[in-house]
C-alpha cells in the first residue's frame, strides 16, 4: 500500500532522496542534449525525457493541450502544435497553428475548436472550425487589456462552472471605472487581479486582487483555486519583503501587494490563506495533477514552477477549516550545464507531466515526466470500456481540453437526470459525486431545492461544500434563505465558506433575511469565514446592515470589530466610529492578543490603510497613512494613550503592528520613543532594527543625547549585522535606508554629527549617510573615508571616489589618476579628471569621448572647449563621437555641441597647415537641402580621411551576434571540468559582474541558480551578446535633461518628483521630473557587448565554475 504524501508533519527520508536521471555521470562537453539525456533531478521512480527540443519549440513561454490531447506551445510570434506521430513520447515535428500573437502569448486555453490566447490587444480568439489544426483566420479581440509585458495579463483557464478565469499582474491598469458588474466580489480592485468571465464574455467579475505578478493558477479536485505569486525581490532584507507564496485564492480576498514598498503580511484580515512560502524566485506555471499515471501520493498535488532557480515544487494539501494546510517539496530541478527554465506545465492525456522551458533567450524545450513501476511498466492501467456515466465521472484532468472533448458530448446524451441521480447516489465514491455536481452546474441548471435539502444531510463535508458552491454559481443573485440557511450554519467551515462565496455576488435586496446568519458568521472560528461575512455585510442594504450591526454588538468584541471593518468599507474611511469608538476601545479594554491585533488592524484600515503617497517617500509606504489624518486631536490623543499603555505586549506580531500604528500617528510621545528604541540592541535583527528606526523617524519627540547615540549606533551596525547573518540585499535596500536616515536626521539635528564622529563610522557602505550631512561635518566624514582608503583599511569604491570628487585637493586628483586603469573606477575617475581638466590628463580626457556613458563623454567634450591648441587626433575623436551620436535619439544638445566644437578645431588645424578652409557643412555641401545626422556625420568622416589621412576614425561595427558566432565554435573544445571557482571569482570581480548582479548596486538579474535555467550555450551567448533578448526590467533608459545632459542607465526608483538612475559606472544619479526633456527606454541592456573577448578558454571554464556555484557557498 502506498503511503500518503503527508503521513506526518515532515517528509520521510525516503521521499526526500532524489535520483538524477542522466545517461552520463557528468556532462563535460558543450553539446546539445538529446531526448534521452535529460538531466533533471526527480524523486525515485520518475523519468524525464525531452519531448521537444528548441528546433521545434523555441523559447517556449506558454503551453496548453488541444482537444486531441496534443501539446500546443507558444513563443515569440508563433503557436505550434507538437506532433508525436508514432506516440513514442518524442515530438518529431510541429504544425503551425498561428503565426502570432506578435507580443508572445502568455496564456492559452483550448475549448473545442476555439483557442483563447492572451496577447496583442487582450484576449484573442482563434477559431479552427474545419479541424485542420490551423487557425481559420485572424484572431478576434474578445476583451481588451494590457498584454505582452511581464506584469500584464497572463494565464486563462476554463473553470468547473464553465466560466473563463484570467489572472493579471499589477500593471494592467484595471480599476473600479472598468468594473460595471454589480455582482463582482471586488468592486474597487487593487494591483494584480483574478477575473472571471461568463461563457459568452458578456459579464466580468473581479474575484480577488492584490497580486504582484502571479503568472498562473489552477483548480484542485474539489474546485478550490490556487495561485503562485511573485516576491518583491528588490526589497530583500527590508521589513516589508514577502517571499514567493502559493495562495488559496478566495473570492473577495486580497493577496498583499499594494505598492513597491508595501506588501501586506499573511496575518492581515483581508489576506487569502497562504499555503506555502518558497523564498526568492520567479513564479511561472501552475498545474493541479488529477490523473492516474503518477502514484497515489502525487495525485491531487499542485505543481508550481520557478523560472529563476529552475525548479518545480510539489505542494500537497489537506483540508484545514475553510482552506487548506500544505507542505511542499522540490520535485524537479535542472542540472547544469543543461538549462532548465520552466515556464508552463500541463498534464497530457497520457498522464505525463509536460513542462515547457524558455523565455528571455533561453533554450526552448518541452520535458515529459512520467512514473514507472519497478518492473518498468506504465503505471496507468489499461481501462476497460466503461459505461458513459462512469467515463464522465471518472474523467482524468476534467478541465483540460482533451478531457472535455471526451466527456462533454456524453453529457448531452445522458441528460440532467443521470447526473442528479449520480450526485445523490451514496454507493458512488465522493470524487464521482463531486464531479456530478460540477457537471450539473456547468451543463445544466444546477441544484434544485429538493437536491439542496437532500445534500445538506450528507456526512462528507466536501459534498456539502460543493453543493453550496453549485447553488451560488447556478442561482447567483437570487439566493433563497431557507435553502441556504443549513449551509450557512454548517459545522464545517469549508461548507460555510462556499455558501458565503455565493452571497458576495448578490445585490443588496436579495440579502434581506440573511442578517442573523451573517452576524453569526462574524464570530466564526475560521478567519476566511469571518472575512467573507464582512464582505457580505458590506453589500447589504442600510437596514440589513444595521440589523447585523445590532446583533454583532450584542455578541461581543470579535463581531463588533469586524462590523466596524465593514462600516469602513461602505465608504466611511476616517470615521471615528471605526478607529476610535470600536478600535481604540477594544485595544484599551481587551487582553486577548489576537483580538487586540484585530483592533489594531481595524484602526489602520479605518485610517485608509498604508500605501504610496505624494506626502511621503517610499520607505514609509507601510508606515504612514495613504490619506491625511484629519481627526479630532482629543480622539487621536485617546488612541496614543492606549498604545502607550499596552505597548509592548510581548506578542511579537501585535507589537510589530502597534509600532506601525504609532508611525501612522506621527506621535509626540517620549514614552513611545523610549519604548520603540528599546527594541534595538547589539543582538537585535537588522530587519527589525530598520522597522523600529522607521517608526522612530515618525515620532516628533526631541531626542536626548543618549537616544541620538543609540540611533547612530543602530544605523552604523546595520551592514555588520547583515553580514553576520548572511542576509542578502538588493538595489532597493540602500535607497530606502537612505530615505529613513534623512527622515531621522530631519527630526534630530545632532544625528549627522553623531554619526560622523562615531567610532563605528567608516565602512564604505556608510557613504550613504553623507548626503544628509552639511558643512564641516560633511567634510570631516569625506576626509575620514579618504584617510582610510589611503591607509588601505578600506577599498576604494565608485561611490567613494565620486564622493571624493567633491573635494578640490591634489590627493583626490592623484587618486583619480591612479584609478583610470581600473575597469570599475574608470568612469568616475574620468569624470573627475575632465572636470579639473589639467593638461597632463588631456589624453585620458580625449579617450573619454568614446565612453559608453554619454554624460561622461559630454563632460570630456566640455573639457575640450577649454583647450587652446589641437591636434588631428583631437579632431578625429570628435568625428568618431559625432558618428556615434548620429544613430541616437534625444541627444540633440550634445550633437550640436560636438558640431560647434568641430568647426573652430578644424579651422584652426587647417590654418596651421596653411590650407584652404573648406568644412563639410550642410548648407555648403547640399545647398538648401536637409541633411540627416547620419549623412552629416559621414560627410565629416569622409572629409577627415581626405584632409587628415594620417588619422583613423573607423568605428568598430562588430555586433554581439558577430562576436557570438566566433565564440560559439570555441566552446565545443573547452574542457569545462578544469574550471577553478577561485580563479573564476577573480575574473567575475575583474569584469565587474558583481557590481551589476549582486547586492545594493544591482542593476541586472540575480545570478544565483542561473545555470539551472540557462544552458552553457545560452549563458555564454547572453554574456557575449547581452542585447539579444532583454527583459523590460533590465532595459536601459536614455534621458536628456533641460540643460542638455544625457544619461543612460537603469531606473532604480521613480516617484512623482523624479527618479534615480544607475549607470554602467555604478553611479547613482538623481534627475528631477521637471528637468527631463527627453526619455526613452531602449531595447538594449546596460551590459557591454563582447565582455569575454580577451578571455582564454581556461578563463571561461573558471568563470563558469564560479557562476555555477553562486548561492551554494
Amino acid at each position: 500500500m502506498k503511503k500518503s504524501l503527508i503521513p506526518s508533519p515532515v517528509w520521510s527520508i525516503n521521499q526526500v532522496l532524489l535520483a538524477v536521471f542522466c545517461l552520463t555521470a557528468a556532462v563535460t562537453n558543450f553539446q546539445e542534449v538529446r531526448a534521452a539525456d535529460v538531466p533533471l533531478e526527480l524523486p525515485p521512480g520518475f523519468r524525464a525525457t525531452l519531448f521537444a527540443a528548441d528546433n521545434i519549440a523555441p523559447s517556449v513561454q506558454c503551453m496548453t493541450t488541444d482537444s486531441q490531447g496534443r501539446i500546443v506551445v507558444s513563443g515569440p510570434g508563433y503557436i505550434h502544435t507538437l506532433i508525436d506521430a508514432d506516440h513514442d513520447g518524442l515530438a518529431e515535428s510541429f504544425e503551425v497553428f498561428a503565426n502570432g500573437p506578435a507580443s508572445v502569448a502568455q496564456g492559452l486555453c483550448f475549448d473545442g475548436t476555439r483557442l483563447y490566447c492572451i496577447g496583442d490587444d487582450g484576449i484573442m480568439l482563434y477559431l479552427d472550425e474545419d479541424g485542420d489544426g490551423k487557425a481559420d483566420g485572424e484572431a478576434e479581440l474578445i476583451y481588451r487589456c494590457r498584454t505582452g509585458g511581464e506584469h500584464f495579463a497572463h494565464a486563462i483557464r476554463k473553470g468547473p462552472d464553465g466560466w473563463y478565469y484570467l489572472i493579471q499582474g499589477n500593471e494592467t491598469g484595471i480599476d473600479e471605472t472598468l468594473i460595471d458588474n454589480a455582482s463582482s466580489p471586488i468592486r474597487k480592485p487593487d494591483a494584480g487581479l483574478l477575473l472571471r468571465f461568463s461563457p459568452n464574455f458578456s459579464e466580468l467579475q473581479v474575484l480577488s486582487d492584490g497580486y504582484r505578478n502571479a503568472y498562473d493558477f489552477d483548480f484542485n479536485s474539489v474546485g478550490d483555486l490556487f495561485a503562485y505569486d511573485s516576491d518583491g525581490e528588490r526589497d530583500i532584507s527590508l521589513p516589508w519583503y514577502r517571499p514567493t507564496r502559493v495562495f488559496n485564492s478566495v473570492s473577495g480576498m486580497n493577496h498583499g501587494w499594494v505598492s513597491r514598498s508595501w506588501k501586506r503580511p499573511n496575518y492581515f484580515l483581508e489576506m487569502s490563506p497562504t499555503m506555502v512560502e518558497t523564498g526568492r524566485g520567479s513564479p511561472t506555471g501552475v498545474v493541479s495533477y488529477q490523473h492516474r499515471q503518477f502514484p497515489e501520493e502525487f495525485r491531487n498535488t499542485l505543481f508550481v514552477l520557478d523560472w529563476t532557480y529552475g525548479r518545480v515544487i510539489a505542494v500537497k494539501m489537506k483540508r484545514q477549516g475553510a482552506s487548506w494546510q500544505a507542505q511542499s517539496r522540490e520535485f524537479a530541478k535542472g542540472i547544469s550545464p543543461y538549462g532548465f527554465a520552466p515556464t508552463d506545465a500541463v498534464v497530457g492525456a497520457d498522464g505525463a507531466l509536460y513542462i515547457s522551458a524558455g523565455g528571455r533567450g533561453t533554450q526552448g524545450s518541452v520535458f515529459r515526466i512520467t512514473y514507472e513501476n519497478a518492473d518498468g511498466s506504465d503505471q496507468t492501467s489499461v481501462q476497460k470500456v466503461l459505461p458513459p456515466i462512469e467515463r464522465v465521472l471518472q474523467a482524468d484532468q476534467p478541465l483540460e481540453a482533451w478531457s472535455r472533448a471526451r466527456w462533454e458530448p456524453l453529457t448531452k446524451t445522458l441528460g440532467e437526470e443521470a447526473f442528479l441521480r449520480a450526485a445523490l447516489d451514496r454507493s458512488r465514491s465522493v470524487p464521482e459525486r463531486l464531479r456530478a455536481i460540477e457537471v450539473l452546474t456547468e451543463k445544466f441548471q444546477g441544484p434544485d431545492v429538493d437536491f439542496m435539502k437532500s445534500m445538506e444531510r450528507e456526512t462528507d463535508r466536501e459534498l456539502r461544500a460543493r453543493t453550496a458552491w453549485s447553488y451560488g454559481r447556478s442561482d447567483a443573485g437570487k439566493p433563497d434563505l431557507l435553502t441556504l440557511q443549513p449551509y450557512l450554519n454548517d459545522e464545517s467551515p469549508a461548507v460555510v465558506r462556499s455558501a458565503l462565496e455565493g452571497l458576495i455576488t448578490c445585490p443588496a435586496e436579495t440579502l434581506v433575511g440573511f442578517e442573523s446568519e451573517i452576524a453569526k458568521c462574524l464570530g466564526h472560528e475560521d478567519h476566511v469565514v469571518r472575512f467573507l461575512a464582512v464582505q457580505v455585510a458590506t453589500r447589504m442594504s442600510d437596514n440589513s446592515f444595521r440589523a447585523v450591526g445590532d446583533a454583532a454588538r450584542t455578541s461581543g468584541w470579535p463581531e463588533s470589530i469586524l462590523m466596524a471593518w465593514a462600516f469602513v468599507d461602505r465608504g466611511y474611511v476616517g470615521h471615528p466610529y471605526g478607529w476610535h469608538d470600536i478600535g481604540t476601545a477594544a485595544l484599551s479594554r481587551l487582553k486577548d492578543p489576537q483580538l487586540q491585533l484585530n483592533a489594531v488592524l481595524l484602526i489602520q484600515h479605518s485610517f485608509g490603510g498604508f500605501g504610496d503617497s505624494p506626502a511621503h517617500s517610499g520607505v514609509f509606504d507601510g508606515y504612514m497613512p495613504r490619506l491625511p489624518l484629519n481627526q479630532e486631536e482629543s480622539q487621536l490623543a485617546d488612541l496614543q494613550q492606549a498604545i502607550e499603555q499596552v505597548y509592548p505586549t510581548g506578542n511579537a506580531t501585535l507589537d510589530w503592528e502597534l509600532g506601525r500604528l504609532t508611525a501612522m500617528l506621527t506621535a509626540e510621545s517620549p514614552v513611545l520613543l523610549e519604548k520603540i528604541l528599546q527594541n534595538i540592541t547589539s543582538e537585535s535583527d537588522p530587519i527589525s532594527d530598520i522597522h523600529h528606526l522607521i517608526i522612530t523617524a515618525t515620532i516628533t519627540t526631541p531626542r536626548s543625547p543618549d537616544q541620538t547615540n543609540q540611533i547612530a549606533t543602530a544605523l552604523l551596525e546595520l551592514h555588520e549585522k547583515l553580514e553576520q547573518r548572511k542576509l542578502a540585499i538588493d538595489r532597493n535596500w540602500e535607497p530606502r535606508v537612505k530615505e529613513m536616515y534623512e527622515a531621522l536626521s530631519a527630526r534630530d539635528p545632532e544625528l549627522s554629527k553623531t554619526v560622523a564622529n562615531h567610532a563605528k563610522f567608516g565602512r564604505p557602505e556608510h557613504n550613504l549617510f553623507v548626503d544628509a550631512m552639511q558643512g564641516e561635518v560633511r567634510d570631516q566624514a569625506i576626509a575620514l573615508f579618504l584617510e582610510r582608503v589611503q591607509s588601505g583599511e578600506i577599498d576604494l569604491s565608485v561611490d567613494l571616489l565620486s564622493r571624493f570628487g567633491e573635494q578640490n585637493s591634489q590627493e583626490v586628483l592623484e587618486l583619480a589618476r591612479e584609478s583610470i586603469d581600473n575597469d570599475l573606477l574608470h568612469g568616475t575617475a574620468l569624470n573627475i579628471l575632465a572636470e579639473k581638466n589639467f593638461p597632463e590628463d588631456r589624453e585620458v580626457i580625449l579617450d573619454g569621448l568614446s565612453s559608453d556613458e554619454l554624460d561622461i563623454a559630454a563632460g570630456c567634450l566640455e573639457a575640450t572647449t577649454a583647450w587652446k591648441d589641437y591636434s588631428p587626433n583631437d579632431l578625429a575623436a570628435l568625428v568618431r563621437l559625432l558618428n556615434r551620436l548620429a544613430s541616437l535619439e534625444g541627444v540633440e544638445a550634445m550633437w550640436n555641441e560636438t558640431l560647434n566644437q568641430l568647426d573652430p578645431m578644424a579651422v584652426k588645424l587647417l590654418e596651421e597647415r596653411q590650407q584652404e578652409v573648406d568644412l563639410p557643412r550642410p548648407s555648403e555641401s547640399i545647398a538648401g537641402a536637409e541633411m540627416s545626422h547620419r549623412e552629416l556625420a559621414k560627410l565629416w568622416a569622409d572629409w577627415m580621411e581626405t584632409e587628415f589621412p594620417e588619422t583613423t576614425i573607423t568605428l568598430d561595427n562588430r555586433t554581439g551576434n558577430d562576436a557570438w558566432a566566433e565564440m560559439r565554435e570555441r566552446l565545443y573544445s573547452i574542457d569545462w571540468t578544469t574550471g577553478q571557482r577561485a580563479l573564476g571569482e577573480e575574473l567575475y570581480v575583474k569584469k565587474q559582474c558583481n557590481q551589476c548582479h549582486n547586492g545594493r548596486n544591482a542593476v541586472g538579474p540575480n545570478l544565483e541558480g542561473v545555470t539551472n535555467r540557462f544552458s552553457q550555450q545560452d549563458l555564454m551567448e547572453a554574456i557575449v551578446n547581452p542585447h539579444k533578448d532583454v527583459s523590460s526590467r533590465y532595459r536601459s533608459t536614455l534621458i536628456t535633461t533641460m540643460e542638455g545632459k544625457t544619461y543612460n542607465g537603469i531606473i532604480i526608483y521613480e516617484s512623482i518628483d523624479g527618479l534615480l538612475l544607475r549607470d554602467t559606472s555604478h553611479r547613482t544619479i538623481r534627475i528631477e521630473a521637471d528637468n527631463i526633456e527627453f526619455r526613452k527606454q531602449l531595447d538594449k541592456s546596460l551590459m557591454p557587448e563582447n565582455l569575454l573577448k580577451d578571455c582564454t578558454d581556461q578563463d571561461l571554464a573558471n568563470l563558469y565554475a564560479y557562476i555555477k556555484n553562486l548561492g551554494k557557498q
